[in-house]
């Protein structure tokens, strides 16, 4: 199955959403494609480090989900225009401008590594 072009998969990404928060950092990212349904994530990176699933949460609305418990038995589905927050709980990030890769397995398109900087 082929995978989208980089260009496009950057427009997911919502520019100016990355923030340190009281417990961490949080982005975000917008369906601005189709319907889709979100069965996994890697561990994000922020200039080539990993952070660990386990204090990852992907907040849209009202709703917190840990990451660990999206999977294919378990999908989240996210809609059009839709915009998910991605928290990490534990450390904040420096002032400047962070290199980021989201990895997110769909089950339309298989994985989707959307790869962007961004600034504090």
């Amino acid at each position: 199955m082929p995978g989208l072009p980089a260009f496009v998969l950057k427009k997911l990404y919502v520019k100016g959403s990355l923030k340190n928060t009281d417990g961490g950092f949080s982005l975000s990212i917008r369906n601005t494609l189709a319907p889709g349904t979100i069965i996994g994530f890697e561990p994000l990176q922020i200039d080539g480090q990993s952070y660990p699933l386990e204090k990852t949460s992907l907040q849209v609305g009202e709703t917190s989900l840990p990451a660990t418990e999206i999977s294919a038995t378990a999908p989240y589905q996210f809609p059009l225009n839709a915009t998910a927050t991605i928290q990490v709980a534990g450390e904040t990030l420096a002032p400047g401008v962070h290199q980021i890769v989201i990895t997110v397995r769909t089950q339309e398109v298989g994985e989707l590594k959307i790869s962007v900087s961004d600034t504090i």
